[in-house]
Formats: C-alpha cells, structure tokens, sequence
C-alpha cells in the first residue's frame, strides 16, 4: 500500500496505516511507540507529531517513509 503524504493530515495517515493493518486503537499505538495517549492524540489533532515518533509508528506498522525528488 503507497500513502502520498503531501497535505494529508497526519490523523488521516496514521488511520490509513492502522486500517490497512486491520487495527483502529490509536491509544494502544501510543503506548506501542512509547507515547502517552493524550499526547499522542493532542499531537495528531494539533498537527504536531514529531517526525520521529511518526516514523516510529510507520515502523511500528510496517510501513517505511521514503522522500522522492519530484520530477519536473
């Protein structure tokens, strides 16, 4: 599966990744990664989900996040 990042919010792709691998719980996430469950989903309201915790949930969920030069 092939998420494009670009204006997506990060709420709507950390569901894409949890729905694709059959899971919907960002709570039991949170505390996979190691995060609070309130900081993690007042991160994802806010659209402040530090780059590292996102790649640890993609990790977490077997996803890996790959920056693409745009071709012109």
């Amino acid at each position: 599966m092939e998420i494009k990042l670009n204006k997506e919010k990060s709420t709507n792709i950390v569901g894409l990744m949890l729905a694709s691998k059959g899971r919907s719980s960002k709570g039991d996430l949170a505390r996979e990664i190691g995060i609070k469950e309130t900081t993690f989903r007042a991160a994802l309201s806010n659209e402040s989900l530090r780059l590292k915790d996102f790649l640890q949930v993609a990790e977490t969920l077997g996803f890996e996040i790959v920056a693409k030069q745009k071709e012109e």
